[in-house]
């Protein structure tokens, strides 16, 4: 039965895969990204499980690849019905005041990136940061939406400040995807990039580079542990030496064979909350969001403490996930609704479909906000469903000042020094 429900998770993913290849710009839609994300993440760690006498034995396996398949499918269908979407609000900003915002965006973020830097190895490189170093990396951010920006105004007239801007922040960008090995950060910078070409010149990446794109990202996903220990966390200058000596063949053959961390964990976890009855009902998303933008150096730990609702254990005591791996979206939305909790991923979708809408028709507004969104929508398969609600808090709290600042209002719509960033027709 697992073999039959992990064909019918590839059929799927290949065929979201094809319509996105089909349609012109297809593979920009969310349901493309995330059946992306299936087929070079989630379903080369399902064989090696299937035949491993450690998993559980009430077809815990078997419910793992069924509940990823149907939130595959919720993603179609969640996409489909928010493309009906029909809001025009398109306001209209000063092109000129958004790259002023851009640059100190850019300049912030940077500081900040340089102060990461600056932090001690045992804060900087552990696999679950907190205190310091994740304030730094909340500021950080901003270096992101300041590049978003900057290559939008880009895209739709060359600029010499929009160029300045995107080199800079290239600059960081190079060291976290060259240097720290980052595959989130280079897929981030590229779909940005894609988009923003997309939105304002309809200009679509050839579908060859596409492919190419999901080959390599299976590449990172075999190599991204060595390449780190290599260029990274070795605590001195880079090793290149051992980068030319990873062997992604000999990884993808011990993947096949033995199994993805990721994927057992989800069996593991479905298996206990199955069992056990043990759903949270949707409180752990409280928590998550406490634990970003709660400051414990602020309120205290304490206080901060007494924010949290108590939810039961996703795993068994005696089950001890890997260090360094992640949940997978499909274990909290299981964790939190049983078989319905896959309309967590139509939900995303349909909210993603609304906003592509809008920005389909150049609403400037949502254009900035699928280029951020894009990223943690991916993540939304491969570590946790809120990821895209974390975001949007985030982009809310530095965005909208920057954008309300860079509007124009309708008595200057008309003024001959005002040059406006405004909608497309498609």
């Amino acid at each position: 039965m697992v073999w039959i429900c992990t064909v019918l998770l590839l059929l799927t993913s290949l065929i979201l895969l094809a319509g996105g290849f089909w349609r012109r710009g297809g593979f920009y839609s969310f349901p493309f990204l995330a059946a992306a994300m299936f087929l070079t993440f989630v379903l080369p760690q399902i064989p090696g499980l299937i035949d491993d006498r450690f998993m559980p034995q009430d077809g815990a396996l078997t419910r793992a690849v069924f509940f990823s398949w149907l939130c595959l499918v919720m993603c179609a269908v969640g996409w489909a019905l928010g493309r009906q979407s029909g809001t025009r609000w398109d306001p209209s900003f000063s092109e000129g005041r958004l790259l002023v915002y851009s640059a100190v965006l850019s300049l912030t973020g940077a500081y900040f990136f340089h102060k990461f830097g600056q932090l001690d190895d045992d804060q900087r490189l552990r696999g679950f940061l907190t205190g310091t170093a994740v304030a730094y990396l909340f500021f950080a951010k901003l270096l992101t939406y300041g590049l978003a920006i900057a290559l939008l105004c880009f895209a739709r007239r060359r600029s010499w400040m929009a160029l300045w801007i995107i080199l800079f922040d290239g600059v960081f960008y190079f060291d976290r995807i060259v240097i720290a090995g980052r595959r989130g950060d280079a897929a981030e910078l590229a779909l940005m990039v894609a988009l923003a070409l997309w939105f304002q010149r309809r200009y679509v990446v050839p579908r060859f580079v596409v492919a190419a794109s999901l080959f390599f990202t299976v590449i990172g996903l075999l190599t991204a542990g060595e390449y780190r220990n290599a260029t990274y966390y070795g605590g001195g200058r880079p090793d290149w030496q051992a980068v030319l000596n990873i062997n992604p063949a000999e990884n993808w053959h011990k993947l096949l064979k033995e199994g993805g961390p990721e994927f057992r964990n989800l069996a593991f976890s479905l298996s206990y909350v199955s069992e056990n009855n043990a759903y949270d009902f949707g409180v752990t998303h409280w928590n998550t969001l406490v634990h970003s933008y709660v400051p414990a150096q602020l309120i205290g730990s304490a206080y901060k403490d007494s924010l949290y609702i108590r939810t039961p254990l996703q795993y068994s005591i005696d089950y001890k996930p890997a260090p360094g791996t992640t949940p997978t979206g499909m274990m909290d939305a299981f964790s939190s609704f049983s078989y319905f909790g896959c309309l967590k991923f139509a939900l995303v979708a349909a909210l993603l479909a609304g906003i592509y809408t809008r920005a389909m028709r150049g609403n400037t507004v949502m254009q900035l906000l699928y280029m951020l969104s894009v990223m943690p929508a991916m993540l939304v398969v491969t570590h946790f469903t809120n990821e895209i609600v974390i975001a949007w808090v985030h982009i809310s709290f530095f965005m909208v000042p920057g954008l309300l600042f860079a509007r124009i209002r309708a008595r200057d719509e008309g003024h001959p020094q005002q040059a406006s960033l405004s909608s497309i027709s498609t």
